[in-house]
């Protein structure tokens, strides 16, 4: 009797043993063990990161799960930023270019230059440009780039042919190589309240100001919106308006996406996504719409218009596992290969750059090879001098435009506003 509850007591022994030491492995080394990391973003990327990385991540990691959230652009930033100051944040979340500054200088996404991240490794396989961007100060790195936005022009073939203009994207260029190019062949195109060289005065500013290496602020936080180069943008929009060349309906609107169907707006200066906006909003186009370069100011040509960057958040607690999608996200290549066909996410990993998808002949243009354009576009690209302030100016400066095509002010008058506005919403 005894010697049975002694075998007895022996084998309920080494039950414990065994449990105990594999819950130990499991916290330890979390083999076996399956982790949920939360990641934020905006829609539609929400929807691509369900419809494509996720299950792709999760196929190469079975032991990380992925749950998304998306939400409004209107009110994502200040929700991400609101939570991280609350220690109620994600695992991972997205920044828009625009918000980069902010969420940098808060120094509340871990920094991915340190152990056991050391992401400075990855410095030269992404664009320069977007590179620069995730640097701060002593080194830190607080995301990793996810796509860019190179720009372009995009122009309707037939308004160019009937015209009797070319409509290959070289002459195009040739055509078009300055700004002071655009305006004259703008005088040709623009027929008012029939048809438009471009869709709103933003489109301008955008590019000149990256062109001209300029910037809202200097570094000594002076607004500097008077400086030659923003004075340039100024006299172009003025003269553009004054020959009715911007169509006159508001960006993205029902009427402008109109007047794109109808093929009434003969040129569109953006990022390279927005070939894939052309072809969901124009039906049968097929063949009419080119890309080229758009027109150059002082000798440059190349700007960006867009762009995102993923990092993990400093409070998270499954940081190996964040990383872990953070890398996917950025570097793998049928995830990104995946982004850029279904909604032409220009990837940052200059490895894609090359890859024969990224590269062949798109139908919706006629097929051109579009990304001869974007390729040198991104690697032409540099980043512009950001504060925290920039989006207040760029308010002020957008109603600038506004007053001085459609308010009646003068440029002095619009700019005297503007730089009083701006001021006042700084203090």
């Amino acid at each position: 009797m005894r010697r049975h509850f002694f075998i007895f007591f022996i084998l309920v022994l080494n039950i414990l043993v065994l449990s105990a030491c594999s819950g130990e492995g499991e916290k330890s080394s979390g083999d076996g063990e399956t982790q949920e990391i939360t990641v934020w973003t905006w829609p539609n990327n929400d929807q691509t990161f369900e419809d494509i990385t996720i299950p792709l991540f999760e196929e190469e990691h079975p032991n990380i799960k992925v749950k998304v959230q998306g939400f409004g652009t209107g009110q994502y930033a200040d929700k991400l930023s609101s939570s991280l100051i609350a220690g109620e944040g994600p695992d991972v979340a997205m920044v828009e270019i625009n918000d980069v500054i902010n969420f940098k200088e808060m120094g509340l996404f871990e920094d991915l230059s340190q152990e056991p991240y050391n992401a400075n490794e990855f410095a030269d396989q992404y664009l320069d440009y977007f590179w620069d961007y995730v640097k701060g100060d002593e080194g830190y790195i607080f995301a990793l780039p996810k796509n860019s936005g190179p720009a372009a022009m995009f122009y309707n073939k037939p308004i160019f042919e009937e015209a009797g203009l070319p409509t290959e994207p070289e002459e195009v260029h040739e055509l078009l190589k300055t700004w002071d190019d655009y305006m004259k062949v703008a005088e040709q195109l623009s027929v008012p309240g029939e048809q438009w060289m471009l869709g709103v005065p933003s489109e301008v500013l955008n590019a000149v100001v990256q062109q001209a290496g300029t910037s809202y602020f200097n570094e000594s936080g002076e607004l500097q919106i008077e400086d030659e180069h923003f004075m340039y943008v100024y006299d172009t929009v003025q003269n553009l308006g004054e020959m009715e060349a911007f169509a006159p309906y508001e960006q993205y609107s029902p009427e402008w996406n109109a007047a794109i169907q109808q093929g009434n707006i003969a040129t569109f200066l953006f990022g390279n996504w927005f070939g894939k906006y052309l072809k969901n909003n124009t039906d049968g186009a097929d063949g009419e719409w080119g890309v080229t370069y758009a027109p150059a100011y002082q000798g440059k040509s190349a700007y960006d218009q867009g762009g995102d960057f993923i990092g993990i958040v400093k409070d998270s607690k499954k940081k190996e596992a964040a990383w872990e999608f953070v890398k996917f996200v950025t570097q793998d290549m049928d995830n990104l290969k995946g982004m850029y066909e279904k909604d032409e996410l220009y990837p940052t990993y200059l490895e894609a750059l090359t890859k024969d998808w990224m590269n062949n002949e798109n139908p919706f243009f006629g097929g051109q090879v579009t990304n001869d354009v974007f390729k040198n576009v991104a690697e032409d690209m540099s980043a512009p001098y950001v504060t925290k302030d920039d989006p207040i100016a760029s308010d002020g400066v957008s109603a600038l435009l506004t007053n001085i095509t459609e308010g009646g002010m003068s440029i002095e008058e619009a700019l005297e506003q503007a730089k009083q506005e701006i001021n006042a919403r700084i203090e």
